[in-house]
């Protein structure tokens, strides 16, 4: 398979690149992302090079980028995953992004295709290449079938309108107590008095559905934490959590976060969510993203909406979030394709065979 006429392809390190480059390249992350919330105001392109910039020293990561004959950047392309996720160790996370005057001409293709090579080197024959698309932009599901890839789970992305909050009715989840249970909160860093309960609560989430992708449990380590917490510094970004403990044992029973960046002030989005198997059917849940949701309309004024991805299958999140005032704004799905399907539709060697 040769690559499309007009075209260069070269592999760069963000980390390493000039500040215009970074920009050229967040530029192009801003249009996709527009084409993706049309409704949303335009995220200043200093936002998407200032985390283009950060390398995690536990990422593994390989980015390509195509320009044309003008030497205008057409798309680019990049994979990775964290070395520290040895449950996971099997996937990796791949995004392609061509502008849509340059689509439909074979540079995904050929960007996908020094994916699957860069993938191909690490040697191992279980490895699957995982990527994201939404019902927003269709030709990112038509490039994912071509490639060779299945959809592994369906999820919806939710939001919140903050405008529409019934504040009387959450004063009143917020207000409630499950009885054995204290809320930590946390800004930013996790306090070592409280990283053990942390880890506890976020095992949690390993009851989320995955669907058909090959997920292995995730086992957060304190290790993890404190590389997560490196980045939202760097990136600019502040990490809202709570923590509920079980007064008796000191264990962590639920966790909630959010994540919110002062350059993008009209949304506010909620990460992961859980209660540990042991400590359901208290409403820890909805207590905790009820207080959650009453500090984000008392301190993040500016903020318009709240958004979350949920599995479709996920009822017991998803009943969570209506209750809260959550509407579906659109949908997306996670594919996957294992990396001998990706190797023959990349028309590089056989399957099963090896690079060098």
């Amino acid at each position: 398979m040769t690559d499309p006429a007009g075209y260069t392809f070269a592999q760069v390190e963000p980390s390493e690149q000039p500040e215009d480059a970074l920009l050229e390249a967040a530029r192009l992350q801003q249009a996709i992302q527009h084409e993706r919330v049309a409704e949303d105001p335009l995220t200043p392109p200093e936002v998407y090079a200032r985390r283009m910039r950060i390398k995690p020293p536990s990422q593994w990561r390989a980015v390509f980028v195509a320009r044309d004959a003008q030497g205008r950047l057409a798309g680019t392309a990049g994979v990775g995953y964290g070395t520290t996720d040895t449950e996971n160790a099997h996937l990796r996370w791949c995004e392609v992004s061509v502008a849509p005057e340059h689509r439909r001409r074979g540079v995904g293709r050929a960007l996908f295709r020094r994916v699957v090579e860069a993938v191909s080197a690490h040697e191992r024959d279980d490895l699957v290449i995982v990527g994201n698309v939404t019902d927003r932009v269709p030709a990112g599901a038509a490039f994912a079938a071509a490639v060779g890839g299945t959809a592994g789970l369906a999820m919806k992305t939710n939001q919140l309108v903050l405008a529409d909050v019934d504040r009387a009715q959450l004063r009143g989840w917020a207000a409630r107590t499950a009885d054995g249970y204290r809320l930590e909160r946390v800004d930013g860093v996790v306090p070592h008095r409280l990283m053990s309960a942390y880890l506890e609560a976020a095992n949690g989430m390993n009851d989320a559905p995955r669907g058909e992708i090959a997920f292995g449990d995730w086992k957060l380590t304190e290790e993890q934490v404190r590389e997560r917490e490196d980045w939202f510094r760097q990136a600019g970004i502040e990490w809202w959590l709570i923590v509920a403990v079980h007064e008796a044992t000191g264990e962590g029973a639920g966790f909630t976060e959010v994540t919110y960046d002062a350059k993008v002030p009209h949304v506010v989005y909620q990460q992961g969510t859980a209660t540990t198997p042991a400590h359901r059917g208290h409403g820890l849940g909805l207590l905790m993203k009820a207080v959650m949701l009453e500090r984000i309309l008392a301190e993040r004024p500016e903020a318009r909406f709240i958004r979350t991805g949920n599995a479709n299958t996920n009822a017991q999140m998803l009943g969570i979030n209506t209750q809260l005032g959550f509407r579906v704004a659109w949908q997306s799905t996670l594919w996957q394709v294992k990396l001998a399907d990706a190797r023959r539709s990349a028309g590089l060697e056989a399957a099963g065979a090896r690079s060098r």
